[in-house]
């Protein structure tokens, strides 16, 4: 079970007595004087003061992203660069209560945000010839390190003293050698777009975004607490009732009865009841059952990677059991494994 966005305001609101080591932290307000929250399908995130520097605090809102991100935590103690910001988690740092009144502790991660802006943000101050050489020189130190952030972007990006800083590790892997590194590399087609962003001048660039609006017809899907964005015709909502999808015209497509849910990709979603996570198809039907401590689908190669017991299985598309349980999840991914062969 894991605390809801709710539980994590009211703990930013009281941090004293809600947190364990960050008592005396002060959560960033908003412009009406309360703590700004951002979320996204699997974290809600709040920028803090704390000692005297800013940082990033996320809470898991499923607790599929907790394993993930012990692994990465783990991985990141083990990089020794000036082009890596401390990721942490602080295990049982949050103190939050059900409706009954039992009381519950709840890992958070904590990241140290470098620096004073994005990358986007320095777009607008910054000599674009001296970004466009840290955005060189941060490839060429991620690609030397084997890191593959996965989810880079200009928002991902703190500019300091001169070096672009990767934050928000999450979706993060490190790799031993170039050979183990996936092709492509995600990152190397997200540098790409970065490079596009400096091809504008700093003038053409201010004109773009001061009149540049994008049509969100998510404003449109009213009466839902949370609204993610489209993904193959399908909305994930949470309602009071839980999570579920909607279509691009408010209409119930699969009834909010879920714990939590992730977009749809490639016809799967990752959901979670109280019985444990599943994968759902676009008509709601399951395709693994909900009974497994962690699903993870992975829309590029089309499989699944499942925990159950502390044991990780891989499962094709339509759910049959490519691989069979294993101690590590890196495992079933090992070269010298056959990936056609099917374990009943």
């Amino acid at each position: 079970m894991t605390p809801t966005l709710q539980d994590f305001y009211r703990a930013l609101m009281t941090p004293d007595l809600s947190f364990r080591t960050l008592k005396s932290c002060q959560p960033e307000p908003d412009a009406n004087g309360i703590p700004s929250l951002c979320r996204t399908t699997r974290f809600a995130e709040c920028q803090i003061q704390w000692h005297g520097q800013m940082w990033l605090l996320s809470m898991p809102l499923t607790s599929s992203a907790i394993p993930y991100v012990m692994r990465t935590a783990t991985v990141i103690k083990r990089l020794h660069s000036d082009f890596i910001a401390s990721y942490t988690i602080l295990p049982d740092e949050l103190t939050w209560c059900e409706e009954d009144g039992e009381e519950h502790r709840s890992d958070l991660i904590l990241q140290r945000l470098p620096g004073i802006c994005t990358f986007d943000e320095a777009l607008l101050t910054e000599d674009h010839t001296r970004l466009r050489h840290a955005l060189d020189t941060l490839e060429e130190e991620m690609n030397r390190m084997g890191f593959v952030h996965n989810n880079l972007k200009g928002t991902n990006l703190r500019w300091c003293d001169g070096r672009l800083i990767p934050i928000r590790y999450h979706d993060a892997r490190l790799y031993l050698s170039h050979k183990e590194s996936p092709t492509p590399n995600p990152d190397t087609e997200a540098f790409t777009r970065l490079r596009m962003k400096l091809r504008t001048s700093p003038e053409e660039f201010l004109t773009v975004r001061d009149t540049e609006s994008y049509y969100n017809p998510m404003c449109e899907l009213g009466g839902h607490l949370w609204v993610s964005t489209t993904f193959e015709g399908l909305v994930c909502v949470e309602d009071e009732s839980g999570y579920g999808y909607v279509d691009t015209l408010n209409r119930e497509v699969i009834p909010s009865r879920f714990v939590w849910a992730n977009d749809f990709h490639e016809g799967r979603a990752e959901v979670e009841t109280p019985q444990g996570m599943g994968l759902i198809d676009k008509e709601g039907h399951y395709v693994l059952p909900p009974v497994f401590e962690v699903v993870r689908y992975d829309p590029t190669d089309n499989v699944a990677h499942v925990r159950k017991e502390g044991l990780w299985a891989l499962y094709d598309h339509n759910g049959s059991l490519l691989r069979d349980f294993a101690p590590e999840e890196e495992e079933l991914l090992s070269p010298t494994t056959d990936k056609n062969k099917t374990t009943k």
